[in-house]
C-alpha cells in the first residue's frame, strides 16, 4: 500500500510539474514511475525520484561539480534498494560519481556472511552504477571485512588487507582515475581529480591494518605512517593552487561527530594535517615534518560514516560532516537530533528504505548542497565563516518564516547511554561559544567555534560555521592599482585628462583603507592630492632628484591611521641610493612602504607597494625578496601587507620566490574570489570576461597562458593575516566601453 503521509506531502506538486514543463514532467513521472512498478516498487516512488531528479539537474546546471555519498550499507541488514535507486539515479541525472563510505558486511554471521555481501555489495551497488555509466569510489571501512560468528562466540573470520584491498580497488573508477601508492600493496587510500571543477577528491584509509592475536574484529582503528605520508606529500602537496578538496574516510576524527571520544586522540596525525594544510601551518608525523606555508588550496569538507547518524561541525578552519547508515537500522535516530530531528524508521517498500544524499559543490557561492534520498531532509552547508568579537550579538535574517535556530559548540558534546538500546546514545550539545535567539539574533560569549543550524519547518536545514573572537581583531580594505601614466595616451579617449574623473570616482567607490598605486608621475600625484582629500599618501619618485618619473606611493585614509614610519627605497644592490637602476633592470624601481598604527585600536601592520621590472626576471626576483626582508626589519614583527604590479605571473620565479614567505591573498580568501582573471586589460574591452573562479578551475600552468589575460597585479600578506574578501574590479567609465586604467584595481579586506 502507498504510504499515505508520503502521498501527501512528497508527491509532486502541480506547481513542481509546472516548472519541469508540462509534458516534459508528465513524460519524466510517467517513466519514473514505469520504474518503479518494474522494480516492484509503489507507483508514487517514482514521483517522488522524479522530483529528486528534477532537483538534481538543477543544481548541477549551476554547480562545479557533484557527487553521491553513500555509506555503511551493511548489505544483509540493507533493504537492498538504494543500488538500484543509485544506478536510476546516475543513468537519468548529470551526477555520476557514487563516493562509498564503507562497511558493507553486517556484525555477526561468520566468513559465509562475508562473502554473501561482498558478492552482493558488487552486484547490486559497484556493478549497477558502473552499467548505468557512472564512477564507484569506496572507502574502507572499521567492518571491510571483519565479523564475528555470532554476538556470544569468541571466533570469527577477517579477510587480510591485501584481500580487502583487491575487492574494495576492484572499479573500474578506481582503476582508471585513482592516484594509489605503488610502495603499498595493501593500499586502500588514493585520490583522483575532477578538472573541470578544480577539484580533489582524497579516500582515507582510518583501518589501514589488521590484528593478527584475534580472528574477529581484527581490523584496527587507526593510520599507519606510511599512508600519512603518502597522504601528506602526494594528495595535500600537490593540490593545484586556486583548487578544492573533498576527503572521504570512513571513521570521524574529531569531536561533536564521533561518539568515540578515544578516537580524537587515535586519529590526531591525521586531523592535525588536514588542520595544517588548511591553515597554513606546520606539522610533524613521525620523524617527518611538513610545511604548508605555502599552500594554495582548500579543503572544503572532511566527509565520513561509521556513526550511523548526521553530525555535523566545524573546527579548525575545516568542516567534518557525518552520514547516517544507509542500512535498516534504528539507533541513527537518536543520534542525530538536532542535526536532523526528522529521521522515520526504515519501512520496506517506502522512500524510507534508503538514506544517502546527493551533493553538490558550488564554488562561486561558497556551498554545499546535500539533497536527502529517502529518509531525512536537504540541507545547505556554508562554507564562509561568520565571525563575531566576544560580546557582540547580530541578527541572522531569512526569508523564510517559521526558520527554528540553533546554535551548538563545535568541539564538546556529552554522551549518556540508553538503557533500553546499548546502540543508541543520547547527545547533549552546548552553547557556551554564542546562543541565538528564536527570532534568530546571535550573540557571542566567548572565543571559540561554533555551528549556527537554521531548520525550516519542512525540515529543510542551513548550517553556518561561526568563529567567536575575542576583542582587537580589525578589519581593513586594502588594495593595489596601476592608474597608467600620462604620457603614453595622448590624444586619444584614454588620456590622462579624459580619464581622471572616473578613476577618482572609481577609486573613492572601491572603499579602501589602505592602497598602493603605480605609474603615478608628478602631475598625477598632484590631482590625486587635491581630488582625495581624505587621503594622505607616501613615495618618492623614482629618479636621483626624487621628484621626477614615476612613484608608486602608498594612499591611506588619514582619519584612521598614524604614522609611525614610512620611506621609499630603490630595488638595488644600494637600495638607499636614489635613482639607481638594478640587477639589469630597463630604469630604476622603487618601493614606497609605511607603518601604520590604527587610532582607535593601536593595531600596527606594514604596507609595501612597487612597481616591478617589465625586462629583467633577476630585478624583479631580488628586488621582491629585498622588499619582503626590510619590511620584516621595518615592521618589527608586524603584519605585512605586500601589493604592486608585479610584472610576472604566479607561475614564475618571482612570484614563487614571494610565495615562500608571505600568501598570495588570493589563495588565502574565505570566500571565493570575485571579478576577471586577468588584471591588465592593456584598453582592450571585453563584454564577456574569463573569470578568477573559472580560471582556477585549471591547473596554474593553462590558466596562466598569455592568451587567457595577464594576471600580474598582486595582494601579499604574511602568515596569521585573514582574508575574508578578494576581488578583481572591472570598472568601465560610464556609457563608453572603455576603462579608467589599463589594469584593473585589485582589492581585499584583511583581519588581523
Amino acid at each position: 500500500m502507498p504510504n499515505a503521509k508520503y502521498n501527501a506531502v512528497r508527491a509532486l506538486s502541480r506547481r513542481e510539474f509546472l516548472k519541469l514543463g508540462l509534458a516534459g514532467a508528465v513524460a519524466t513521472a510517467l517513466d519514473w514511475r514505469v520504474w518503479a512498478e518494474s522494480e516492484g516498487l509503489p507507483a508514487y516512488y517514482g514521483d517522488y525520484l522524479a522530483r529528486v531528479a528534477a532537483r538534481l539537474d538543477e543544481l548541477s546546471s549551476a554547480c562545479d561539480d557533484s557527487f553521491f555519498f553513500i555509506t555503511d550499507l551493511h548489505v544483509p541488514a540493507n533493504r537492498c534498494v538504494s543500488g538500484r535507486i543509485l544506478a536510476k539515479l546516475v543513468a537519468e541525472t548529470k551526477v555520476k560519481k557514487v563516493l562509498c563510505g564503507g562497511d558493507m558486511p553486517e556484525a555477526f554471521g561468520g566468513k559465509e556472511s562475508i562473502d554473501r555481501s561482498i558478492a552482493a555489495y558488487r552486484k547490486q551497488w559497484v556493478a549497477a552504477v558502473e552499467n548505468a555509466g557512472g564512477e564507484f569510489y569506496p572507502a574502507k571501512g572499521n567492518h571491510d571485512f571483519t565479523i564475528r560468528d555470532s554476538p556470544s562466540a569468541a571466533s570469527g573470520f577477517t579477510y587480510s588487507n591485501r584481500e580487502a584491498r583487491d575487492i574494495l580497488m576492484d572499479t573500474a573508477a578506481v582503476k582508471t582515475n585513482a592516484v594509489v601508492n605503488p610502495a603499498d600493496p595493501e593500499a586502500c587510500y588514493y585520490y583522483f581529480d575532477a578538472p573541470a571543477g578544480g577539484i580533489r577528491y582524497i579516500v582515507a584509509d582510518t583501518s589501514d591494518s589488521v590484528r593478527t592475536d584475534r580472528s574477529y574484529w581484527a581490523v584496527k582503528y587507526g593510520m599507519g605512517e606510511m599512508q600519512l605520508h603518502w597522504l601528506a606529500e602526494n594528495a595535500l602537496a600537490s593540490l593545484p593552487s586556486g583548487w578544492v578538496a573533498i576527503v572521504m574516510h570512513h571513521i570521524p576524527v574529531t569531536t561533536v561527530v564521533s561518539g568515540e571520544q578515544g578516537n580524537y586522540a587515535l586519529f590526531a596525525p591525521w586531523r592535525k594535517l588536514l588542520e595544517a594544510y588548511q591553515n597554513r601551518g606546520k606539522v610533524s608525523v613521525g620523524a617527518r615534518e611538513y610545511d604548508f606555508s605555502g599552500a594554495r588550496g582548500r579543503i572544503l569538507c572532511s566527509l565520513t560514516g561509521h556513526e550511523h547518524a548526521e553530525r555535523q561541525t566545524f573546527q579548525h578552519g575545516i568542516w567534518h560532516i557525518t552520514e547516517p547508515c544507509d542500512a535498516a537500522y534504528s539507533d541513527y535516530i537518536a543520534g542525530s537530533a538536532p542535526w536532523c530531528g526528522n529521521l522515520p524508521r526504515k519501512e520496506k517498500l517506502t522512500i524510507y528504505e534508503q538514506t544517502f544524499d546527493a551533493i553538490h559543490i558550488d564554488r562561486k557561492k561558497n556551498l554545499l548542497h546535500f539533497t536527502r534520498i529517502g529518509g531525512g531532509a536537504d540541507r545547505t552547508v556554508h562554507l564562509g565563516e561568520e565571525t563575531l568579537e566576544t560580546g557582540d550579538s547580530r541578527m541572522l535574517k531569512t526569508s523564510v518564516p517559521g526558520v527554528k535556530w540553533g546554535c551548538y559548540d563545535a568541539d564538546r558534546a556529552a554522551k549518556a547511554a540508553n538503557p533500553n538500546n546499548k546502540y543508541q546514545h543520547f547527545y547533549k550539545y552546548f552553547n557556551d561559544i554564542a546562543e541565538i535567539s528564536p527570532a534568530g539574533e546571535l550573540s557571542a560569549k566567548k572565543a571559540g567555534e561554533a555551528v549556527v543550524l537554521a531548520t525550516r519547518q519542512d525540515g529543510v536545514k542551513s548550517l553556518f560555521p561561526l568563529r567567536v573572537r575575542n576583542p582587537g581583531a580589525r578589519k581593513f580594505r586594502v588594495g593595489t592599482y596601476n592608474i597608467r601614466f600620462t604620457t603614453g595616451d595622448i590624444g586619444t579617449e584614454n588620456a590622462w585628462e579624459e580619464r581622471r574623473e572616473d578613476l577618482v570616482k572609481l577609486v573613492r567607490r572601491l572603499d579602501l583603507d589602505v592602497f598602493g598605486a603605480q605609474e603615478v608621475r608628478p602631475e598625477q600625484a598632484a590631482y590625486l592630492r587635491e581630488m582625495l582629500p581624505e587621503y594622505e599618501f607616501t613615495g618618492d619618485h623614482r629618479a636621483a632628484d626624487r621628484v621626477s618619473d614615476e612613484a608608486s606611493p602608498v594612499f591611506y585614509r588619514k582619519s584612521r591611521f598614524d604614522v609611525e614610519k614610512s620611506g621609499t627605497f630603490w630595488l638595488c644592490e644600494t637600495p638607499d641610493v636614489a635613482g639607481v637602476v638594478g640587477w639589469g633592470a630597463a630604469c630604476p624601481r622603487v618601493c614606497s612602504y609605511l607603518v601604520l598604527r590604527e587610532k582607535e585600536s593601536g593595531k600596527k601592520f606594514c604596507f609595501a607597494n612597487t612597481h616591478t621590472d617589465h625586462e629583467s626576471a633577476e630585478a624583479r626576483e631580488k628586488g621582491m625578496m629585498l622588499i619582503v626582508e626590510r619590511m620584516k626589519e621595518f615592521g618589527g614583527g608586524a603584519p605585512i601587507v605586500f601589493t604592486g604590479d608585479h610584472n610576472c605571473y604566479e607561475t614564475e620565479a618571482p612570484a614563487l620566490a614571494v610565495s615562500r614567505v608571505l600568501r598570495n591573498a588570493l589563495y588565502e580568501s574565505l570566500t571565493p574570489p570575485a571579478g576577471p582573471w586577468r588584471t591588465f586589460n592593456g584598453w582592450k574591452w571585453q563584454d564577456a570576461e574569463t573569470t578568477t573562479l573559472d580560471a582556477l578551475r585549471l591547473t596554474p600552468a593553462p590558466r596562466n597562458e598569455k592568451a587567457r589575460g595577464q594576471r600580474i597585479d598582486y595582494i601579499y600578506v604574511s602568515p596569521g593575516v585573514r582574508v575574508l574578501s578578494y576581488a578583481t574590479i572591472p570598472a568601465a567609465r560610464p556609457l563608453k566601453h572603455l576603462y579608467p586604467s589599463d589594469h584593473f584595481p585589485v582589492v581585499a579586506t584583511v583581519e588581523f
